[in-house]
């Protein structure tokens, strides 16, 4: 059974060169057939994965490695980039606030409600 991450990403043990590591998934990309079924669960829990149900082969995405660098763009593009983790609000919210005139005010006020 193939699954897909609704969420902003997802972050899951899968195998890779030299063996296995916690990866992040993006919306819209399918998990590795590796992960273990706890996970999966958990996951269908909360609603952050859904099958898979299409008639075309699922193609899946190869792991992003986590990256420190927070993404540019639009607000959107950040808040999925962030996700529900809040060590990655915390530093969007501060590069935000460095900007001239104190960044987006409403991305920052999202990431603020994040940080807590």
């Amino acid at each position: 059974m193939a699954y897909r991450v609704t969420h902003g990403y997802v972050t899951v043990p899968t195998a890779v060169d030299g063996g296995v590591a916690h990866v992040d998934i993006r919306r819209g990309s399918v998990l590795p057939d590796d992960v273990p079924e706890e996970f999966v669960s958990a996951l269908l829990e909360r609603g952050h994965i859904a099958k898979h149900e299409s008639d075309e082969p699922a193609e899946v995405a190869a792991p992003v490695a986590d990256s420190e660098e927070v993404p540019g763009g639009t607000a959107v593009e950040v808040l999925n980039w962030v996700g529900d983790n809040t060590s990655r609000a915390a530093r969007a919210l501060e590069v935000e606030q460095a900007k001239d005139g104190g960044g987006r005010s409403t991305l920052v006020a999202n990431l603020s409600k994040l940080v807590g």
